[in-house]
């Protein structure tokens, strides 16, 4: 038998290295190989991995003579081991999957009870699709149809395949049948009730994508070459990767059965894309950081020659901005949440009680250009509270309030800041940088004003907004 299937195998397979490569995405381990297995010798018929695999023989032979996975460690108290799982061709054991793996994994230990884990179940199923590949190419070689050991293999595996997510087809291009398991089928909105050919498969994908995907085909077919192609389900918009090739020929040479497999690769193409869309909006963000950076430091620097004084101020300007941007860095850059904005920038300056700061109001999301500049003028206002307003004393106390307010030209969240109990408010002949700062600190959201006041019980802001009606919502 040993012999049969090895000359109807050539060295390093293709599909069963294929077999080997899925192994080792799907268990994440150094090495994986499959091999038949004699009475004093192993002869290997594939492999994928870096790991140099050693000498498996005494462990495979072992594993041969039953029909669960085994795995073995050195003994050392070092982590890693080897996992076997035999695989039988017309119900005699000839071969093994075997997995190397440094590291220790808990899906391939079994319970108290002597439960398999759950990795142990995965790679006997494997070991059952390298048996019925192996098989099948004796089958082949045999002189078998090859179509009806496809067909026998799409149902042997199916579970193992659908397990990984992986629709599975053969086409016979002689009658245009295209035939697969449920995944497949579901995968391309289609039905398994009635028969489906290869143009009911074609019309089943995008619009847009249809005429590279059948082009790739056409080209692989004339070529003798794998195809792979991307492509959308016109049903669900799901991306799929299709992968194929030429089975069998007829005595003309012309393609005569195509087989191949679909993968879900949606959400690598959705984290793909918001990637993309990331770094553009970290790029523009960055750029405008920079500019908001130089703009403080050349008006910091202005109002002082005191290299530390310069520092302290421009330092505590700069932690403001450092402030916002993990804000948004958190939530991806896609808003910040008022009341942390408020709470980051401001309650660290209520230097006796966190009590001293007050906020009311609904929560709500602010785009990133509001956030910085309401940022900025959020801790100037602090700053001037700790050294000189409400919150300099044990007493003083101040609110933060806001509401949505809707008109003709759109909405606009209108920002109160109110100092109360403080120190008296003595009237300005010539206004601060903090207080030029607070002002401007909007520049970049057009149609928003700062508005100052100085009354004699504190210190008071009026900032107001536009924002879009959807930012009052805070989602978690």
């Amino acid at each position: 038998m040993i012999s049969a299937l090895l000359a109807a195998t050539n060295e390093n397979d293709a599909d069963l290295k294929n077999l080997c490569s899925m192994a080792l995405a799907m268990f994440s381990v150094d090495g994986v190989s499959i091999s038949l297995v004699d009475k004093d010798i192993s002869h290997r018929l594939a492999s994928a991995g870096t790991a140099q695999l050693p000498d498996l023989w005494p462990l495979e032979a072992e594993a041969l003579t039953g029909a669960r996975c085994l795995v073995r460690r050195d003994g050392s108290g070092n982590p890693g081991f080897v996992a076997t799982a035999p695989f039988t061709v017309a119900r005699e054991p000839v071969g093994v999957i075997s997995i190397l793996s440094a590291v220790d994994k808990p899906t391939f230990e079994s319970d108290d009870q002597g439960q398999q884990g759950q990795g142990q179940q995965q790679l006997e199923r494997l070991a059952k699709l390298a048996g019925s590949l192996v098989e099948l190419k004796r089958n082949a070689r045999l002189g078998r149809s090859a179509m009806e050991a496809l067909h026998r293999e799409e149902d042997r595996n199916a579970v193992a395949l659908e397990a990984g997510h992986v629709g599975s087809w053969v086409w016979d291009l002689k009658t245009g049948l295209f035939t697969g398991n449920k995944m497949a089928y579901s995968m391309l909105g289609l039905s398994e009730e009635n028969p489906v050919t290869g143009e009911d498969v074609f019309r089943a994908m995008h619009p847009d994508d249809f005429p590279l995907m059948k082009m790739a085909i056409t080209r692989a077919m004339a070529h003798n070459e794998d195809y792979v192609g991307e492509f959308r389900a016109a049903s669900s918009g799901q991306w799929l990767l299709g992968r194929g090739r030429i089975f069998e020929r007829d005595e003309t040479g012309r393609p005569a059965v195509a087989v191949g497999v679909n993968i879900d690769i949606t959400e690598a193409k959705s984290a793909g894309e918001k990637t993309r869309l990331l770094l553009r909006e970290l790029n523009h963000r960055v750029k405008n950081t920079l500019a908001m950076l130089q703009s403080l430091a050349r008006q910091t620097l202005n109002r002082t020659s005191d290299p530390a004084e310069f520092m302290e101020a421009f330092s505590g300007r700069l932690r403001a901005i450092s402030e916002a941007h993990t804000l948004l860095s958190d939530r991806e850059w896609s808003g910040i949440s008022l009341v942390d904005l408020v709470t980051r920038q401001v309650e660290p300056y209520a230097l006796y009680d966190s009590h001293q700061l007050e906020l009311v109001g609904e929560d709500m999301i602010l785009p990133p250009d509001h956030a910085l500049g309401l940022g900025i003028a959020l801790h100037e206002l602090a700053t001037n509270a700790a050294k000189h307003g409400a919150f300099s004393a044990a007493a003083g106390k101040v609110r933060v309030s806001w509401q949505m307010e809707r008109g003709l030209d759109g909405s606009r969240v209108v920002i109160q800041w109110t100092e109360m109990n403080g120190p008296p408010v003595m009237p300005r002949d010539e206004r601060g940088l903090g207080e030029r700062l607070i002002e401007r600190s909007l520049d970049k959201v057009i149609s928003s004003s700062v508005r100052l006041s100085y009354p004699p019980t504190g210190m008071e802001a009026l900032i107001s907004m536009p924002i879009e009606d959807g930012s009052s919502t805070v989602t978690g």
